[in-house]
């Protein structure tokens, strides 16, 4: 990279990786609300919330559809879920083929069994 040459400017540098492949492909009001309900997420033992959440959500088969992951995690209907708590302080919720984990009221995963 040439410091005098600005259009080398790693872009890395300005924007997470992560967060690159989280909004990659989405227009600014689905990033907006990609931002949006990231609020609702905790980072766990990720280095960032943006790293969860592709890393939950491709474990999950929602690879490279975020936003679908992120609006089901927070549309989980917990009325009539079976509640676990968990060794590490977080609650388990089940209902039907969805699950959801929680610490401290914000979602640290979601899936479909």
């Amino acid at each position: 990279m040439n410091p005098n040459n600005h259009d080398d400017i790693d872009r890395s540098e300005k924007t997470d990786p992560y967060e690159q492949i989280l909004f990659e492909g989405y227009t600014d009001a689905e990033i907006a609300e990609i931002k949006s309900l990231m609020e609702k997420w905790d980072k766990a033992t990720y280095p960032n919330i943006a790293n969860s959440i592709v890393d939950h959500a491709d474990r999950h088969g929602f690879t490279g559809n975020y936003l679908k992951y992120l609006r089901k995690a927070n549309n989980f209907n917990k009325k009539g879920a079976r509640k676990k708590l968990l060794p590490n302080g977080a609650f388990r919720w089940n209902k039907g083929i969805e699950f959801l984990i929680e610490r401290d009221g914000k979602i640290i995963s979601y899936g479909e069994n």
